[in-house]
């Protein structure tokens, strides 16, 4: 199965290209260079989403910094964290975030059946097409609560205590907030999917 691939089909919220396309561009150099800088480093597969957060320069470093502290050095776990990570994506209806994080997932160790599971959102009737582990549920479970309801469920909480310590938990939380307001950001400005997975079969 290739990176390109979807391997669930959440509802993606409607792409509005027009917006992004009518983003000032940033006039600063450390911007520039920033948004530069991405494309080359991922090979033109993810810079877009960070022109758009350049419209706003007084956020941009500090998004940055937030983001790359809770998706690269929480105390969550590379694998847990890009679990979570794609629930949201698939809750929010964010193609962009999907996308991106659908490689990223598998390469620390998700497996295409519970990838496939993240895109089955709760607040659909849709079965998820394989079981999973009941620590994997109850993170899924989680975000739902979350995202849905802005808070955790007695038993949800009390699963989660019994994995992770206070500290993770609060970073489990800010994982979830910073994903869902990044994902209405970019369905918001129309980010568009870079050319190399716009192109990719499927899409």
């Amino acid at each position: 199965m290739t990176d390109h691939a979807d391997v669930a089909d959440p509802a993606w919220a409607p792409l509005l290209p027009e917006r992004f396309a009518s983003l000032p561009r940033s006039r600063r150099p450390s911007l520039r260079l920033a948004i530069t800088a991405a494309r080359l480093a991922t090979r033109g597969r993810s810079h877009h989403f960070v022109r758009a957060m350049a419209t706003s320069p007084r956020t941009f470093w500090p998004f940055l910094t937030l983001n790359g502290r809770l998706m690269l050095r929480g105390t969550l776990g590379r694998r847990d964290t890009e679990l979570v990570i794609l629930r949201v994506a698939a809750l929010c209806g964010s193609r962009y975030e999907w996308t991106q994080h659908v490689p990223l997932a598998r390469r620390v160790g998700v497996t295409p059946e519970v990838i496939a599971a993240a895109g089955v959102p709760a607040m659909t009737s849709v079965v998820s097409p394989q079981p999973i582990s009941p620590q994997d549920r109850m993170l899924l479970d989680a975000v739902d609560e979350l995202v849905l309801t802005h808070t955790v469920s007695d038993p949800t909480w009390r699963a989660l205590q019994e994995r992770f310590p206070p500290r993770t938990l609060m970073e489990l939380c800010m994982l979830v907030g910073n994903y869902a307001m990044l994902a209405g950001a970019l369905n918001a400005f129309g980010v568009p999917l870079e050319a190399p997975w716009a192109s990719a079969p499927g899409r």
